[in-house]
């Protein structure tokens, strides 16, 4: 089977999105599947590459607008590249239109992530090509039931909408070398025997990160940022403000390998996001796999279904420093219990992997 991926980016870009996006790559490939991945570059050159048995296709890009990156090459991928289906990753301009522009009879996955939240007053002149897509589309996938739930464009489709939660390689976090548990036990001793609380994600407004600073005035933490944004100077000049230089470390990018240690060496995993432009959250996955309890905020989003209060972890109100600061102190007021919600986490992790796909109603 010939399966045509489009995306926005690829690792080693960093995001939920080309995580998942790899991962399903992979797998396909490894079931046999000729798999042709076409996104955008970051640069106005095109790199064609195989990894890991995966073709992928970085195609030129010429700086972007509304988020959308500008690459001409992009629209004609879906003729570029034939396949017996496509697979399309929403929200992206750029693969809708190359499907509305492809062969009407290839039949087509809509894997759809949330409905466009930062470019919503665009909206009104992209709904069209929107509305096209989804009648387009043969099957409509969505990662949460409340997807579904909190959408403006998906329940009219509902009959053709499924829930498959999205997963990871989680070797990389549930195996651990004598070389990484070295290095785990290093991170831990920067902490000086604070308990370490930690948010991966780029450095942007809508991730909360701002919120979780205030949040930890008073607690006896540690408290490290993984990952870079356009918010990291106004973190800097934050942190140093409020007197926490000697508590909060901004770590930058990381690659994988680190990334894994952090979360191993790490107490509680925050994702204090304030907007459903945190749709799904795929570090909860990660850090539940590394058996870690969460504390996530109720958005009407996936968020709080892949991280069940109470059970995996804690969900508390967006924005809300009080409820965030009192969440942080119920967990380390109660280590069996911090104990209990991430072993539970890790059970999740790994039933989410196995659990078969099913309708949006039944869910």
């Amino acid at each position: 089977m010939k399966i045509l991926e489009l995306g926005k980016f690829y690792p080693p870009y960093k995001g939920g999105m080309e995580t998942l996006l790899e991962c399903w790559s992979r797998g396909f490939v490894r079931r046999g599947a000729e798999v042709n991945c076409v996104v955008a570059n970051t640069t106005n050159q095109t790199v064609h590459e195989v990894l890991d048995g995966v073709k992928v296709h970085r195609l030129a890009s010429h700086g972007s607008l509304l988020s959308t990156s500008l690459c001409p090459g992009y629209m004609g991928a879906t003729k570029r590249y034939p396949s017996d289906v496509w697979q399309v990753h929403f929200p992206n301009p750029l693969a809708d239109l190359a499907c509305l522009r492809g062969d009407p009879k290839t039949p087509m996955v809509l894997t759809y992530h949330s409905d466009i939240v930062r470019q919503s007053a665009a909206l009104r002149f992209y709904r069209p090509v929107l509305k096209r897509l989804l009648d387009r589309a043969n099957a409509i996938v969505v990662a949460t039931p409340n997807h579904l739930k909190y959408s403006n464009w998906l329940p009219e489709y509902a009959a053709k909408v499924e829930v498959i939660p999205f997963g990871i390689d989680q070797s990389r976090y549930t195996q651990t070398n004598a070389a990484e548990q070295e290095e785990i036990s290093k991170l831990r001793k920067t902490a000086q025997g604070r308990p370490i609380l930690l948010n991966i994600g780029r450095l942007v407004g809508y991730k909360g990160q701002g919120c979780l600073v205030d949040a930890i005035q008073g607690l006896d933490v540690t408290l490290w940022f993984a990952g870079t944004g356009p918010l990291q100077m106004e973190l800097e000049q934050q942190v140093k403000r409020l007197g926490l230089s000697d508590r909060v470390r901004l770590w930058g990018g990381v690659d994988d390998r680190k990334l894994a240690a952090l979360l191993k060496a790490s107490d509680i995993f925050m994702l204090p996001s304030i907007t459903p432009n945190e749709a799904f959250g795929i570090v909860q996955i990660e850090a539940m796999a590394c058996g870690k309890p969460i504390i996530c905020t109720d958005l009407p989003s996936g968020v709080p279904w892949v991280n069940q209060h109470g059970v995996t972890g804690l969900v508390v109100k967006p924005s809300d420093v009080t409820e965030l600061r009192n969440g942080i102190k119920q967990l380390l007021e109660n280590p069996a219990l911090a104990r209990q919600m991430g072993e539970q986490g890790r059970q999740r992790a790994a039933l989410e992997r196995h659990r078969p796909a099913g309708r949006a109603q039944g869910s």
